[in-house]
């Protein structure tokens, strides 16, 4: 579990557009908002667990515990239907 938390951080870094600003663009902004599950401006790492294991629910369509590589690229298709 401790290589997603440093995945979702490492995402948090990789899509931040200018990581020398102090504002949040959009989308770091809406990953933010995502994570920071009671709404207080703050993420803890119940929240990143929390969030880690709903991304995982998510992904995992079938709900077999496992995230297969048809799964993955199911979600893709979904995001890239969403843009």
């Amino acid at each position: 579990m401790v290589w997603i938390n440093r995945t979702i951080l490492l995402f948090f870094l990789l899509f931040s557009s200018n990581l020398y600003s102090n504002d949040l663009n959009d989308d770091e902004k809406m990953y933010f908002n995502f994570i920071d599950l009671n709404n207080d401006d703050q993420i803890s790492l119940l929240e990143i667990n929390q969030s880690i294991s709903l991304i995982f629910q998510i992904v995992d369509f079938n709900q077999d515990g496992f995230i297969s590589k048809p799964e993955i690229s199911e979600l893709k298709n979904i995001i890239d239907s969403l843009k």
